[in-house]
């Protein structure tokens, strides 16, 4: 490095030239001298903006996130004008998941440089974490005007137009992305969502086998199962996804099971149980325990496409699942409705902050009298608790659940199930019991689009938010409709009446 020391002109020249070496340092992968330097130099020029910058994004780079806001911060209160700042510190704010902070800094970046695609696709992606879904797909749709062939953007904006229930856009949006990149999974991925979510079956399950990744799926010297007769083989059936995904595809592993000599089904331990007793294969095993020999495998959610499933093709007779009693329910009232509750989901699931809800918002429905209610969750979230412990009257909360065996059996026990869409719904359904499914505004893809009922459970009725996160009209509708059912009930007593879903076979488009 320059000896810094001289007369003012040489200082400032050595410093420029000082701090060029480290933006190179930096840009070559040689940080932690990048940082030395840096941290040099900043004990000279406390004041610079763009080494206050460098050192910043230096620290961001490296996992160091409130610190690299702090000189982030000095550095555009130096520099107001300098875009480039205001987009290193929204990234910073985004990596500590402080996305208001990350919004405002990417909006006076945006301020600064109207036109950059970056700034675009980092405000995008802020506003899609704050769940302001059509202000993302304003900046994605402005990044493709911009650049038409940044194919990231044209994948943000399918995902956006997804969310917003405008279905075709979505397509042509991925189908953008693809022209593009032919190979970008996650496009390929979002775009079998789609196709999904609009009863495009057949195209979809197809394009949803880009949703394994190579390098992360798991690795067998087996073949690949393709759907082909092999009365003398060994299949392996592993369960990769969720509960509710295991569930739901479990129906198609008989249909399987007649083009081969055996199945071996792996699966996830708390779903051992309840497939064993309902003899959908000839040996279930958990995850982690040895398997038995095979000859080849496929993956649990890979057989809709392998067996080339269309909508009207669905095989969903029930129960496929059956549970023996495990755990009696506590005796309630006679001649009173037996409903179950679910409410919230997994909380480390992608969607689960729309597709959950808070207890509380449920009033209307544990209001609604001549109704036992007992509560399903396995976990009750903690913001949930306070409330739950005021209403112990109305709710049974005594039973808890090892495995979903037990859960099973206790659902065989109720009347209804009112659910939110998780593991439970889907088992309810699986078991032919009467099921009020509550759906988010922008449904996930085996829901489809504007229809009451499911070619997946012929016992399960659909309620979908009018308007995004808006629970509070479909929970009125579902305590009116209780409420007509327990009145029905009480006219003739101990007489539960049949409970059908209100079907509406026509796949409305979205507007």
């Amino acid at each position: 490095m320059d000896n810094l020391s001289g007369n003012s002109q040489d200082l400032d020249d050595s410093f420029e030239r000082s701090l060029k070496l480290a933006f190179e340092m930096q840009n070559a992968g040689r940080t932690p001298e990048a940082e030395a330097l840096c941290r040099m130099l900043v004990q000279l020029r406390p004041k610079d903006a763009q080494l206050l910058y460098l050192l910043g994004m230096i620290l961001h780079k490296t996992g160091r996130e409130h610190a690299a806001i702090e000189y982030l911060s000095s550095a555009a209160q130096y520099q107001p004008h300098s875009a480039r700042i205001f987009n290193g510190l929204g990234c910073a704010f985004n990596k500590l998941e402080d996305y208001a902070h990350a919004a405002k800094a990417f909006e006076r970046a945006m301020e600064l440089e109207s036109r950059s695609v970056a700034t675009c696709y980092h405000l995008g992606n802020t506003y899609y974490k704050l769940d302001q879904i059509e202000r993302a797909a304003a900046l994605f749709r402005q990044a493709v005007e911009i650049d038409s062939r940044d194919s990231a953007c044209w994948n943000n904006l399918g995902k956006c137009l997804k969310e917003l229930n405008r279905l075709e856009d979505s397509l042509e949006a991925y189908n953008q992305a693809l022209e593009i990149a032919p190979g970008y999974v996650l496009a390929h991925y979002g775009r079998a969502i789609s196709l999904l979510t609009a009863g495009r079956l057949l195209e979809g399950f197809q394009e949803y086998e880009w949703r394994q990744n190579p390098a992360k799926a798991r690795q067998f010297s087996q073949p690949v199962w393709k759907g082909e007769f092999a009365p003398d083989k060994t299949l392996l059936i592993h369960a990769e996804q969720g509960f509710g995904d295991a569930v739901q595809m479990l129906r198609f592993v008989p249909m399987a099971r007649e083009r081969v000599g055996r199945v071996v089904l792996e699966c996830r331990p708390e779903l051992k149980t309840l497939f064993q007793y309902s003899r959908c294969a000839d040996v279930v095993v958990p995850f982690g325990a040895p398997i038995p020999a095979f000859d080849c495998v496929v993956s649990m959610m890979s057989l809709p496409h392998v067996l080339g499933v269309m909508l009207d093709t669905i095989p969903n007779s029930v129960p496929y699942v059956r549970a023996p009693l495990c755990k009696s329910l506590p005796s309630d009232q006679s001649g009173r409705l037996k409903v179950g509750l679910v409410w919230a989901g997994n909380p480390t699931h992608h969607q689960d902050a729309v597709r959950s809800i808070p207890l509380e918002e449920l009033d209307p429905i544990l209001r609604v009298p001549h109704v036992s209610f007992y509560s399903l969750q396995n976990s009750v979230p903690v913001r949930d608790e306070p409330y739950l412990r005021s209403k112990a009257d109305l709710i049974h909360v005594d039973q808890t659940y090892s495995n979903f065996l037990e859960t099973a059996s206790a659902v065989a026990q109720l009347d209804l199930v009112i659910a939110v869409d998780t593991a439970v719904a889907h088992l309810a359904g699986a078991l032919g019991k009467p099921v009020w499914t509550l759906i988010q505004h922008s449904p996930d893809w085996r829901w489809l689009m504007g229809r009451e009922d499911t070619p997946w459970y012929p016992t399960m009725r659909l309620y979908r938010q009018a308007k995004r996160n808006d629970w509070e009209l479909l929970v009125r509708r579902v305590a009116e409709a209780l409420r007509r059912l327990s009145v029905s009930t009480l006219i003739v007593p101990g007489r539960l009446p049949k409970i059908e879903p209100q079907f509406s076979y026509a796949i409305s488009a979205a507007a």
